[in-house]
């Protein structure tokens, strides 16, 4: 059987060719796809042979900036919560020494010295949502707060192996630098649409940051466990109107469960129709409510404390800036970007910075109903 490439590079596919061959023992290479839509790694599904049948698998590249260290963490997370019987993450492959992550020499379309590659199991299911696309049914609102919070109960117990975490620090060791950072990017800032409106808002931004960092004494003592971070729509797929399956767990870290959630209903939420248009009523109760139920039905997670409950709110704020920190540091140090593509996303969160700055009553209101 011969191989179908559909990746338009043959030197691609004769390195995850051999990658196949020479780590794995998993059949005979048949057919390879990239797989678009994310925003830091390459991804491939792969189709294997071995006998009269075909086995798919998912294939990342690491983005060059990724550290090993980084790498490992994401592993061994992802075996632990499997262990405690979280199967809707997609199993790790390990190849013939048994280690999880492989390295390479670059292919043309990797920028660093080495490549870093991982296989995992192909999760079934359908990709209906992303990031700003959000319109889900009530009853996918109420499977992704469920999966949320069967996530948070499957990280009992873990612990890092040694010299493995996420560089990134704990988000409220984060929060302090985005100013910096911020700074910068104000020195780069030129007269693009993007520019622009990062200018008109950089003191706004700058209070809201120093209104965030202000928390950090009164989140001392609530839980924290191992979290997703990155957990949205588009991480998720679906069948018959649930969850089914939870991808991307390489921005995973040790931090505080309300940070997750709080970030969870910012992505779940979110309105995109219009720059200031804010948080939905409906699916945010819906999803607090559901995720609250389902920690009573587990042994190692409870509902949301009081505590939590009083801090939903700036923890709402701290999840959004979390995401426009991502906006502003993916424009601004990726060279070429697109300026209206980044412009929707710079304007969606500095627009929901002011609705939540001007709705904390309300929000309030939602966080007890």
């Amino acid at each position: 059987m011969e191989l179908l490439s559909e990746l338009n590079d043959e030197r691609l596919t004769e390195t995850i060719r051999c990658l196949m061959d020479e780590k794995y023992d998993l059949g005979k290479l048949t057919r390879v796809k990239e797989i678009f839509g994310g925003y830091c790694h390459k991804s491939y599904a792969l189709w294997m042979a071995t006998n009269d049948h075909v086995n798919r698998y998912f294939l990342r590249l690491y983005n060059p900036n990724v550290i090993e260290n980084e790498i490992l963490f994401e592993h061994a997370l992802l075996n632990h919560l499997r262990s405690n019987g979280f199967t809707l993450a997609a199993a790790i492959v390990s190849c013939r020494n048994r280690a999880t992550v492989v390295q390479t020499p670059p292919p043309d379309n990797h920028s660093g010295r080495r490549a870093l590659w991982a296989l995992f199991e192909f999760l079934d299911g359908e990709d209906k949502y992303s990031w700003t696309c959000t319109d889900l049914t009530d009853k996918e609102f109420i499977s992704a707060a469920e999966i949320l919070a069967h996530l948070h109960h499957c990280g009992h117990g873990f612990q890092k192996p040694p010299g493995a975490d996420r560089v990134q620090p704990r988000i409220m060791e984060f929060i302090p630098t985005f100013k910096k950072t911020f700074s910068a990017f104000l020195k780069k800032a030129d007269d693009r649409r993007c520019d622009r409106l990062f200018k008109e808002n950089f003191e706004p931004i700058c209070k809201a940051l120093d209104d965030a960092a202000s928390f950090e004494g009164r989140f001392q003592g609530m839980k924290e466990l191992p979290i997703h971070c990155d957990y949205h729509p588009g991480n998720l797929k679906y069948r018959d109107q649930r969850g089914v399956g939870l991808f991307d767990f390489d921005w995973s870290k040790i931090d505080y469960r309300l940070f997750d959630v709080a970030l969870g209903l910012v992505y779940f939420t979110s309105i995109w129709d219009d720059q200031a248009a804010g948080l939905r009523q409906v699916p945010f109760t819906l999803f607090l409510s559901s995720y609250n139920e389902a920690c009573h039905r587990f042994s190692h997670i409870n509902p949301l404390t009081k505590q939590e409950q009083r801090y939903l709110f700036p923890m709402l704020s701290i999840a959004n800036l979390y995401v426009l920190n991502w906006d502003l540091t993916d424009f601004y140090d990726t060279p070429q970007q697109d300026d209206d593509e980044y412009y929707a996303y710079i304007n969606h969160n500095i627009g929901l910075m002011h609705w939540i700055a001007q709705h904390e009553d309300e929000l309030g209101r939602w966080a007890n109903s």
